[in-house]
């Protein structure tokens, strides 16, 4: 055997090797790629599952005795969920409503969030509910020409440090009222907070 066919036997094992090497690199930088990437994204939520339910209440024209809409958040399982770090949107059409939580959330906890409507002479329908009360607020209008005209709200829950959409849905309304934020001559307000307690 001479020389010229040790060297032919050993390029298959060289490239081989070589195969190997190059595939391990790549695989390292796409790694580290898609680690880097998962670290932009922020902690992850620690808790297991969190719910929330929209109902809106038939309204009895012309007296409105059922004027409302009940937002819940339930903490069905895991850890307890801190305050700061989930929001709610409710939006129709350009007009928003932002829930916050008033304290921590235990598994097994809910807090709730009613939005009412407030007549001219400063009371809510239905009556029994007061818009100083920190669950309760009244957004919603009976005038037409105060609220988008969209029959649909759209919902959205959000972990705040990660900015992850935990729930989104479209919900169907009546369309007889809506989302208001401001007064006939300032229609223009488009963003109020809301407290879930």
């Amino acid at each position: 055997m001479d020389a010229s066919e040790d060297e032919r036997a050993v390029s298959p094992v060289v490239g081989v090797v070589l195969l190997v090497a190059i595939t391990a690199v790549i695989g390292a930088v796409l790694a580290g790629f898609a680690l880097g990437l998962a670290d932009d994204l922020g902690p992850r939520p620690t808790f297991a599952a969190l719910e929330l339910t929209f109902e809106e209440e038939p309204a009895s024209a012309p007296q409105y005795d059922e004027f409302r809409w009940d937002l819940s958040l339930t903490n069905t399982a895991g850890g307890t969920v801190d305050a700061e770090e989930i929001v709610v949107y409710l939006d129709h059409g350009d007009q928003r409503v932002t829930g916050t939580l008033d304290r921590s959330l235990r598994p097994g906890e809910t807090v709730e969030l009613t939005i009412v409507h407030n007549n001219q002479d400063g009371d809510t329908i239905p009556a029994g509910l007061s818009c100083s009360d920190v669950n309760v607020a009244c957004r919603l209008a009976g005038d037409t020409g105060n609220f988008p005209e969209e029959n649909r709200i759209r919902l959205q829950m959000v972990h705040e440090p990660s900015g992850s959409i935990l729930y989104r849905e479209q919900v169907g309304i009546s369309g007889e009222y809506g989302i208001f934020n401001g007064n006939p001559s300032d229609i223009d307000i488009t963003d109020e907070t809301l407290t879930f307690a």
